[in-house]
């Protein structure tokens, strides 16, 4: 069997830093999304491998928690492992480190398996579930709590989703909502103010050409609420909240 641990360098590229001369946190979502599927290809549970049985993963929930960000062509590590499930959800954690081996930020995901054709969830796979190693403890807890409900958004945007969006499942990519809710911040934030940390719900899924509306609303000190909802039912296709700091 593949080794369970999968470890994957990357070095920061000159069109994936900010204003700041710094990664943002959705280039980071990325470096875990590339470094867990290919630990899950190296481990034969990857998306193709799940296509050949009728069914696909999806992300229901990520949790990313930034200490320090990488500057350009910074060479950092990702380290990422499965780490069990309880049946309906799969538990992913993730931990990014310098040249030096120092902790830059963690995460952990929950992965949920769907039927392709009537994208039901299902249980997961045993082998798969057999497969994630026992761990006392995540490199974040793992959150089951719902998000405050979205009253009076500070901020409400109208985008239409681009072919640029969508995945190989055909609908738009996760990291894409990220952008989404942290690229469209409330004019009164102080522009100093770089996201460290969000956590997000996935709900539905967003198709090429829809319209959705990105709600935005102020909870306390510099911590955010998001939702992204299609514009025409209103239904929520993820939620989430984020925290930035100087």
């Amino acid at each position: 069997m593949s080794v369970i641990k999968h470890t994957e360098e990357f070095v920061v590229r000159s069109y994936e830093i900010d204003q700041t001369g710094k990664t943002a946190l959705p280039v980071i979502a990325n470096y875990f999304q590339e470094a867990a599927g290919k630990n899950a290809k190296d481990l034969t549970f990857d998306i193709e491998d799940l296509h050949k049985k009728g069914v696909t993963w999806v992300l229901y929930r990520l949790h990313i928690k930034m200490d320090k960000f990488p500057r350009r062509w910074q060479r950092v590590v990702v380290n990422t492992w499965p780490s069990s499930g309880d049946g309906i959800r799969a538990f992913r954690d993730y931990e990014l480190t310098d040249e030096n081996g120092m902790t830059m930020g963690v995460g952990v995901s929950q992965w949920m398996v769907l039927n392709i054709k009537n994208r039901r969830p299902v249980r997961i796979p045993e082998e798969i579930i057999e497969m994630g190693l026992d761990v006392d403890e995540h490199k974040l807890s793992i959150e089951k709590s719902s998000f405050p409900s979205m009253d009076s958004p500070d901020r409400i945007t109208t985008l239409t989703v681009s072919s640029h969006d969508i995945d190989m499942n055909h609908h738009v990519n996760n990291v894409t909502y990220i952008e989404w809710m942290t690229g469209f911040m409330p004019d009164e934030m102080p522009p100093k103010l770089t996201c460290h940390e969000i956590n997000i719900q996935f709900h539905k899924e967003a198709s090429l050409y829809q319209q959705i509306v990105i709600n935005t609303r102020w909870l306390n000190d510099n911590t955010y609420l998001h939702t992204i909802e299609k514009a025409d039912s209103g239904h929520i296709l993820a939620e989430g909240i984020s925290v930035w700091k100087d």
